[in-house]
């Protein structure tokens, strides 16, 4: 018995219907990003100095917050302001966001946003500044 090698290709080929996993390279280029890599990125388009803790990283994540570059260079400003009257921790609002930062490392300790500010108490700060 003789098998004919191209009835056997068509054999063991899959079917049409059939889709094979896809690779790594394949992958959807739109991957969404980090919240700490969206805000290195929106701290780097406007020189901001202001860093976020592990802590207010994890909650931003959390919730899905996102600032733009514009925000970070509102932060940053109202930082050196704070800094220029000689605050060593800050309470500062931003649009629907309240973040506790380490005014001397520029670090942002913890933030809330709106939904979650209801009956909040903020302790520990020496300044506080609108942004």
């Amino acid at each position: 018995m003789t098998i004919d090698p191209v009835r056997l290709a068509s054999i063991q080929a899959p079917l049409p219907s059939a889709q094979s996993p896809r690779s790594p390279d394949t992958a959807s280029p739109e991957k969404s990003i980090s919240f700490a890599e969206q805000l290195k990125r929106a701290c780097d388009e406007v020189g901001a100095r202001v860093q976020f803790s592990g802590h207010a990283t994890q909650r931003a994540e959390d919730r899905s917050l996102a600032l733009t570059p514009a925000q970070m260079q509102r932060v940053d400003n109202a930082l050196d302001a704070v800094a220029a009257k000689g605050g060593r921790t800050a309470l500062v609002m931003l649009d629907d966001l309240a973040m506790i930062v380490g005014v001397d490392r520029r670090t942002v300790v913890t933030l809330v946003d709106s939904p979650h500010l209801r009956e909040n108490v903020f302790t520990a700060i020496d300044a506080a500044v609108i942004a």
